[in-house]
């Protein structure tokens, strides 16, 4: 009788079509399911995006809710709700994904429960504009990070430094999981290009694409200021959206009192981005923060230039097709750098994405090898 396989608790906030969620369903699809299964604990109790397909993978999903208000008190007893679910339901691997330093009381409730191994991973890079108190709270949950997890992943050093203490940086204590996707999906298709384009009549438009939740953090509505500069520079030229949000209906509200709503396509979340991406001619990711933005390493492999803020950490730029701005310019000096990109020649970049180590078959296998590894951990 063959043995079952461990089973990985990946603790994240929700399961909905964004980048933490694409990184661990990528890992996830490429596993051995015969050795390594994950089960999922997320915050809210409702129905997601990759509900069907975990069920289908042989996956479980849990989930904890807490209706406090103040973010730091919901925290905390989120976390005494996940050392309770922990103390009756065994896991010896505890995977929790987020982009800062506050869920580290999640790590103190698997060390109660007696979880052996309890990773921290970093999916984003330093968030600006936050209060003296805030920050406090993130220096010191730093600290308990260390003293509580046993295991830290960063998805970039940029993240790394952002959650984790520096010593630990310096010391290659945090290991550095690159967001792996399938190369070859993302592959540029010249003859998906010549379907969408027909579909959406863009014709011989230069279009623009932009894939995200719609949340601040994302900076739609500069997508939107710079797209309008675009078109008063190149009037055939049209704007893609890929995901949804709490700040669509406002963004699509935007569009339309600049006068461009006829031109901008939000067409939701979609299963098939690629195709999408083959149809485009120029990537948008004016965000406020990311940590190692898998959309921008998806848009790269479909051999799109990038053209993104200076607050997104330079590791991402794997190909030369790749521009990096202050998000203080205006966007006229944005719509002008993209615009250099409007006769590129593109190329397939799926072989250097790869040769990069971001190819989700690398990457799964040796998240896959730690896991094994770890299991049983005392």
């Amino acid at each position: 009788m063959s043995k079952p396989p461990i089973r990985v608790l990946h603790i994240t906030e929700m399961l909905s079509a964004a980048g933490i969620e694409s990184f661990i369903m990528n890992m996830y699809r490429n596993i051995d399911k015969d050795k390594v299964q994950f089960d999922f604990l997320v915050l809210r109790n409702q129905k997601e995006f990759y509900d069907e397909e975990i069920s289908n993978l042989g996956g479980r999903k849990y989930y904890v809710h807490s209706n406090i208000s103040n973010t730091w008190v919901r925290i905390l007893d989120e976390a005494n709700q996940i050392e309770k679910f922990l103390k009756e339901h065994h896991y010896d691997i505890v995977h929790i994904h987020y982009t800062t330093p506050l869920r580290a009381p999640y790590l103190l409730a698997a060390k109660r429960a007696g979880v052996s191994t309890r990773i921290y991973h970093a999916h984003s890079a330093a968030v600006s504009g936050k209060s003296k108190v805030k920050m406090a709270v993130y220096k010191y949950y730093r600290s308990k990070i260390i003293k509580w997890g046993t295991d830290w992943f960063a998805c970039s050093i940029a993240a790394a430094e952002w959650i984790f203490p520096q010593e630990y940086v310096n010391n290659n204590e945090v290991k550095i999981v690159y967001n792996g996707i399938d190369t070859n999906r993302f592959k540029y298709n010249e003859e998906i290009r010549k379907r969408i384009r027909t579909e959406l009549g863009l014709s011989d438009n230069f279009v623009l694409i932009h894939t995200g939740r719609f949340i601040d953090q994302k900076n739609q509505s500069f997508v939107l200021d710079i797209f309008k500069a675009i078109k008063q520079k190149c009037p055939k030229s049209k704007m893609v959206f890929l995901g949804t949000g709490d700040l669509l209906r406002e963004i699509e509200k935007k569009a339309e009192s600049l006068g461009i709503k006829s031109d901008v396509f939000f067409l939701g979340v979609k299963d098939n981005v690629q195709d999408y991406l083959s149809a485009a001619d120029c990537y948008i990711m004016p965000s406020l923060y990311e940590g190692l933005p898998v959309a921008a390493i998806e848009a790269q492999c479909s051999g799109l230039p990038c053209v993104m803020s200076e607050n997104i950490t330079r590791e991402v730029a794997l190909t030369d097709s790749t521009k990096f701005l202050a998000l203080n310019e205006p966007a006229d000096v944005w719509a002008n750098e993209v615009l250099k990109y409007k006769k590129f020649q593109r190329v397939d970049s799926a072989h250097v994405i790869a040769d990069k180590g971001y190819d989700v078959l690398s990457v799964s296998r040796w998240l896959e090898n730690y896991y094994l590894e770890h299991a049983g951990e005392e």
